[in-house]
């Protein structure tokens, strides 16, 4: 009993270890992470590179797999685009179980003690977010020691020696197993990791941990599948594609796994063989998913037809219920609508930058589309807390109504923004057939980029009503405030050295900025009734910034 407790323990501290290495990189570099997967769009070794390098950074294929599938849900990326980066996610988690496999003894204390004192040095934000992700590391590597010592006392169990035995032949059970401890621990990684640990100390056989990985491998096909359920198919399409690849090299090597066994074991030592047929398995799966990546698509496709952002979002009327009588309830319905405004605004802010870049008129036209949605939203929601304001409310109950028009108000203007501001100055460059210089545009792109990342934390402190989000919502601004300053500084320069697509694009250039920065400013003020309520913010000074 002691020996299973001792390994739990192990296990735990290895899941956290792992989730303190995403949670520390995503706060650190998350917007950059982002920035990167973005512009690997419709280049098959730049998507693939990203992928990878995601995953390896967050120790995890699924984070990596789920952002991809966000973007191509966004329209920022294509599907295409979005499964090969997936493909290259599962090698870079590939990559991360062959180094935390190794036996670095000293390692383990020496980034436990630069990550934990690093961490309680700093004041900076951005720092201890770092130096979280290397205790992180410290953390996996002591679990990978602590799971070797406790497993081989285990090896040394007659009763869990008998209990291996009744499986020896019958490894469906080790995949199935595997999948299992996957989907519990939310992480293949660390079950692959488990798989060596257990090998090294004697627990299992060669053949029985090659199977586990097996397990794994599907597992981490799963997840994505199982996390992403309730989001639209054009987002599911690239992971179910993915899960079908891999299920099928999954089929492909069950059959061969002794032979795979004692081809490796005559290269390499025993403890490398789960790591590297891990690697093996996901490099087979990258190869057959990018040569037949249209074919996995197709029946992705035909197995989830896609769905139009409207009829996505009107399959059912939230605030149809004419019950008031719980206010509570009458809120939450409401902030549900909210949400679901602000997923159509944010789509037009997310796909305007295509539609900028590519002179894509068609979407163009779905987003001028999406501005009537929006409207019929927040005309609904103003009715319905109208409805609810009439009601016997506490002062908390009350405020929270306001807040939900307030956000509901930012989102209406927000899309006014992009039809009237951004489309219209897209249609003039459409007909005047005019491009932005190269400069330029990568200004624009920046901070379309920096306004995206904010319009997800804005909805996070929206849902959350969390204090620090709020703090760092409101620093975004004036963050923005400095790229937009430093934008138009340079385009200026660019004019005047005589640059012909800078001043073919002279207004339309500031025009674009500036707008960005009022949606980014829009954003920005769901975070100052947060503020004022928990006294961060003197209401003089809540007055100016929403006047500004």
């Amino acid at each position: 009993m002691t020996l299973l407790i001792e390994l739990l323990g192990s296990i735990a501290i290895l899941l956290w270890g792992l989730r303190m290495v995403r949670t520390g990189v995503m706060r650190s570099y998350g917007t950059n992470i982002k920035r990167f997967a973005r512009r690997s769009e419709g280049k098959i070794f730049p998507a693939f590179l990203s992928g990878l390098i995601v995953a390896a950074l967050l120790q995890s294929s699924t984070a990596a797999v789920l952002i991809s599938a966000s973007f191509a849900g966004q329209s920022l990326i294509g599907v295409s685009t979005a499964f090969i980066s997936m493909l290259g996610a599962d090698i870079g988690t590939s990559i991360a179980v062959l180094i935390a496999s190794q036996k670095f003894t000293t390692l383990a204390p020496l980034l436990l003690a630069a990550g934990i004192f690093g961490f309680i040095a700093s004041k900076e934000n951005k720092r201890q977010n770092v130096f979280r992700a290397i205790s992180g590391l410290g953390m996996i590597l002591l679990a990978l020691i602590l799971i070797s010592s406790t497993a081989g006392d285990l090896a040394e169990l007659r009763e869990f020696k008998s209990l291996l035995e009744v499986f020896n032949n019958q490894p469906v059970f080790f995949v199935l197993l595997a999948l299992v401890l996957t989907y519990l621990s939310y992480s293949s990684l660390a079950i692959v990791l488990l798989s060596v640990s257990f090998l090294a100390t004697g627990v299992i056989g060669l053949n029985e941990s090659l199977y586990i990985v097996l397990g794994a491998n599907l597992g981490s096909g799963m997840l994505p599948l199982i996390s992403s359920w309730n989001s639209s198919d054009l987002e599911k399409n690239p992971i179910i594609a993915n899960l079908i690849v891999r299920s099928l090299c999954i089929v492909l090597f069950y059959p061969f796994v002794s032979i795979f066994s004692n081809f490796l074991i005559a290269f390499i030592s025993t403890e490398l063989v789960p790591a590297i047929y891990h690697l093996s398995l996901n490099i087979f799966v990258a190869i057959i998913g990018i040569i037949f990546s249209k074919q996995f698509l197709n029946i992705s496709f035909s197995l989830f037809s896609e769905n139009k952002i409207q009829g996505h979002l009107n399959n059912h009327n939230i605030l149809g219920s004419d019950d008031f009588s719980m206010p509570a309830v009458s809120l939450a319905n409401a902030k549900r609508e909210a949400l679901r405004m602000a997923e159509v605004s944010q789509n037009m802010v997310v796909s305007s930058l295509a539609v900028i870049k590519d002179d894509n008129e068609m979407l163009r036209h779905e987003i001028i589309k999406n501005e009537d949605t929006v409207d019929e939203f927040y005309d609904s929601i103003k009715l319905y807390i109208a409805r609810i304001l009439q009601e016997e409310l506490s002062p908390k109950e009350s405020q929270q109504a306001l807040n939900i028009l307030n956000f509901t108000t930012n989102m209406e203007h927000i899309g006014d923004i992009v039809n009237n501001s951004l489309m219209e100055i897209s249609g003039r460059k459409i007909a005047k057939h005019i491009h932005f210089s190269k400069e330029g545009f990568s200004e624009i792109i920046s901070i379309h980029e920096e306004v995206c990342a904010n319009y997800d934390l804005a909805i996070n402190t929206f849902v959350s009503n969390d204090c620090e989000l709020a703090k760092v919502l409101y620093e975004k601004k004036q963050e923005l405030h400095k790229l937009e300053k430093r934008s138009v500084s340079q385009h200026l320069q660019r004019i005047g050295k005589g640059v012909a697509d800078s001043l073919d694009t002279s207004s339309m250039h500031i025009d674009v900025v500036r707008d960005y920065k009022r949606v980014n400013s829009l954003l920005s003020s769901i975070a100052y009734p947060i503020l004022f309520a928990s006294g961060e913010m003197l209401e003089t000074r809540l007055k100016q910034n929403t006047q500004s």
